[in-house]
């Protein structure tokens, strides 16, 4: 059974991505001053973090690593694992892997009965924007972590 989050909007085909990396930048608006390991709880600490680590800098270019754990009464759930790219100069940002799966085919790309769906990229970032708008909503705020260096 296939589940696909519906969306429709008069919006441009890009909307997603600029809403996204304005939603990261409103989460962590201190990300391009540097610092290589963020994590992110809500206001109340009642549910899990979030967690970006950053892999790589480049002058246009930032790749992120998101990990959110999930326990959901009792069970521990896959945590979910997305590597995003965001595009400094274009201000967008996109899903470039989730959960292990690099190269996630454009919907054009598909072959029939293949393993992906065929708007599995679009689904991906639209799952990322529910992500952020969750936090967003729940007041998830950077939680500074000590420095261990002046130990």
């Amino acid at each position: 059974m296939t589940h696909t989050i519906v969306h429709a909007s008069p919006r441009s085909p890009m909307w997603v991505f600029e809403e996204n990396y304005r939603l990261l930048q409103q989460l962590l608006p201190e990300m391009e001053a540097g610092g290589d390991r963020y994590v992110l709880m809500p206001e109340d600490g009642s549910q899990q973090a979030l967690e970006l680590l950053i892999l790589e800098r480049c002058a246009y270019t930032t790749i992120v690593e998101l990990n959110k754990p999930f326990f959901i009464d009792g069970v521990w759930m896959p945590d979910l694992r997305m590597q995003l790219r965001t595009y400094h100069d274009a201000q967008v940002v996109e899903v470039a892997a989730y959960q292990g799966c690099h190269r996630i085919p454009a919907r054009y790309q598909v072959d029939p009965g293949g393993r992906y769906l065929r708007d599995e990229k679009r689904q991906i970032n639209l799952l990322l924007h529910e992500l952020l708008l969750y936090c967003q909503r729940n007041g998830y705020h950077e939680q500074r972590q000590p420095d261990c260096s002046s130990i």
